[in-house]
């Protein structure tokens, strides 16, 4: 709201949600030369940020921030997923860098007659459309160079997935040597690499 606004009286909430997708007000402290500069958080505050212990605001903002993150999955980057040329037999998952898309991983596996979706994550809280990857797949392998398995931990969690459908072992564990995936001079997992990728931009 700009200082104009705040004199004019215009009926404002900081928690308040006006359009029932669970997101207050964006706030930009500082707009009023005296008023406007100080900003609480929403626990123990009514939809006017005013303070209050009743059971009703709290349970209020509690369901807010549920809606709040409901309405989030639909607007963050949705996932991108991928199907090999050949029938599936199996998943996988992965983010950011983890993609299994390299000449030392995808291409054994295609030579193995191994043949993956997969998808990317993009995006948390997951969409409906993760949810509904795992499901159509009796098991997917979480991808992820985490030493805790943080994604896989949030996929069990947030999607009530059971642990035993992605993969037995968290996270693919960390190789005990990791020179063993950086050869030196390894020319001809390089060129796999690239002609790996050359492949998924061409099916992008």
């Amino acid at each position: 709201m700009t200082a104009e606004e705040l004199e004019s009286g215009r009926d404002f909430g900081r928690y308040l949600d006006v359009d029932g997708d669970g997101i207050p007000f964006r706030t930009l402290p500082g707009a009023h030369a005296t008023r406007g500069a100080y900003f609480t958080r929403g626990s123990t505050r009514d939809a006017y940020a005013r303070y209050s212990e009743a059971g009703s605001d709290y349970v209020y903002n509690m369901e807010r921030l549920l809606q709040k993150f409901d309405s989030a999955k639909a607007i963050v980057p949705q996932p991108l997923t991928r199907s090999p040329s050949r029938k599936a037999n199996g998943a996988v998952l992965y983010y950011g860098s983890t993609g299994p898309r390299d000449g030392r991983s995808a291409g054994p596996a295609r030579a193995a007659g191994v043949h993956l979706d997969s998808m990317r994550i993009r995006a948390f809280p997951f969409s409906a459309a993760v949810e509904d990857f795992i499901a159509g797949h009796e098991r997917v392998f979480v991808v992820e160079q985490n030493r805790d398995a943080q994604m896989r931990t949030l996929l069990v969690n947030e999607l009530a997935v059971m642990p035993a459908r992605l993969g037995s072992d968290p996270a693919l564990r960390r190789h005990a040597d990791h020179r063993a995936f950086h050869r030196q001079g390894d020319r001809g997992s390089r060129q796999a690499e690239q002609r790996s990728l050359a492949e998924e931009r061409q099916g992008a």
